[in-house]
């Protein structure tokens, strides 16, 4: 994984414990493992495709169960959504006592592809999606995490304790000769892309004239040394 993975696990970890520092105050359980955790956890070192997981009581006995896999990369693939289902299925076939709420949640930075896009519907995914920057799509994350548990005012002291919300810039740096790129926001309409607006970029409106609409006037083309007005003043 490269380093801005890991950066970016490093900061859902960060958020999510915000939300456990706070719910523990009030009576709640709240049990946070990252990947590693997970495989120590179950005692089973081939459970790969959850980043994170919480395991979570509130104060009357009610249980949740999140399963977290985190993407801070451009493109995604079928293969890592089914990786991620099957991971979530493995842990949950080792927690046969288990009858609380499950939540599975996919967190990326661009959208995922049709055929995942799909197969997260299928198993019930929440996605998380932003391009803007890692620490926004961190806040969304544990900002939905609190919907669920409908505890929203628990991430109320958050927003002063993430920093760098702009965005910066997250890709490789190019070498002399390759061509000058910038990186194209993706939108969140499924497979549709957003482009990039350059110099050259020519953006055409026409509004369709109604149905019974008169053709339009034809404005008079001005002789030398002639001004003509495409309307008249009275």
């Amino acid at each position: 994984m490269s380093a801005k993975g890991f950066a970016f696990e490093g900061l859902i970890g960060f958020a999510l414990g915000h939300l456990k520092e706070v719910l523990e105050k009030e009576g709640w359980v709240v049990d946070i493992h990252g990947e590693q955790g997970i495989r120590d956890y179950f005692k089973e070192q081939s459970l790969n495709g959850v980043d994170h997981m919480l395991l979570i009581q509130d104060p009357t006995g009610e249980q949740w169960a999140f399963m977290l896999q985190e993407k801070w990369k451009l493109i995604t693939n079928q293969r890592e959504v089914s990786q991620f289902l099957d991971c979530c299925a493995r842990i949950l076939a080792r927690m046969p006592g288990y009858t609380g709420n499950i939540q599975r949640m996919w967190v990326s930075r661009t959208v995922p592809t049709l055929n995942g896009e799909k197969s997260l519907e299928e198993g019930q995914v929440l996605v998380v999606q932003s391009c803007t920057s890692q620490t926004v799509l961190a806040y969304m994350t544990v900002i939905l995490v609190a919907e669920v548990l409908g505890q929203r005012r628990a991430v109320e002291g958050l927003l002063g304790k993430l920093e760098n919300w702009l965005p910066v810039v997250e890709e490789p740096v190019q070498s002399a000769d390759a061509p000058t790129t910038t990186f194209v926001p993706v939108s969140n309409f499924g497979e549709k892309r957003v482009h990039a607006i350059t110099k050259r970029t020519v953006v055409k409106v026409m509004k369709a004239p109604a149905p019974d609409a008169p053709p339009p006037a034809t404005v008079p083309v001005a002789l030398p040394g002639e001004v003509v007005f495409a309307y008249s003043v009275s």
